[in-house]
């Protein structure tokens, strides 16, 4: 245990200033100063971090231009992350939880409404949940009409 002591108070004491590889002593080291840490993070703190990790992600998959993830999916993330079941949040929001299981299927659309509640539980902007929607609605609209899209030309508008 001292060891492990000694080990994070040197590594906090700037050691790990270099990058690092994947694998190496050094990694493993730093994978255990940050388990040290977050263990003693409060939960509050934890979940603002991961929210803030979440809300990175989001960003991230919006430049990806890939359309493999649901609005729905940063939602199921979202519930994981504050660490309450699904139900509990279905009836915290007042929502049947047939509809919130829907919603996070992507068999339902993020409304307004509850975008600007997972805004004020999350501090992530409403307007990021609903560009992730957005995004994958577009993409897949790109690929399904892009033969229809080719005939419409601006040149031949303005004739």
């Amino acid at each position: 245990m001292n060891d492990q002591k000694e080990l994070i108070s040197e590594l906090e004491s700037g050691v790990l200033t270099q990058p690092m590889d994947f694998g190496t002593k050094e990694y493993e080291d730093f994978k255990l100063l940050i388990r040290s840490k977050v263990s003693e993070t409060p939960k509050k703190e934890r979940i603002k971090i991961s929210l803030l990790g979440l809300k990175y992600h989001m960003q991230d998959y919006l430049r990806s231009n890939v359309n493999n993830k649901g609005v729905g999916s940063f939602i199921k993330q979202f519930i994981e992350l504050v660490e309450i079941k699904q139900i509990d949040f279905a009836n915290y929001l007042e929502l049947r939880p047939s509809n919130l299981s829907k919603l996070l299927s992507g068999e339902r659309r993020l409304n307004i409404e509850l975008a600007l509640i997972l805004e004020k539980l999350s501090n992530i902007d409403a307007d990021l949940w609903l560009r992730v929607q957005n995004h994958n609605e577009l993409l897949t609209a790109q690929k399904s009409l892009r033969k229809k899209m080719n005939k419409y030309k601006l040149a031949e508008l303005i004739k």
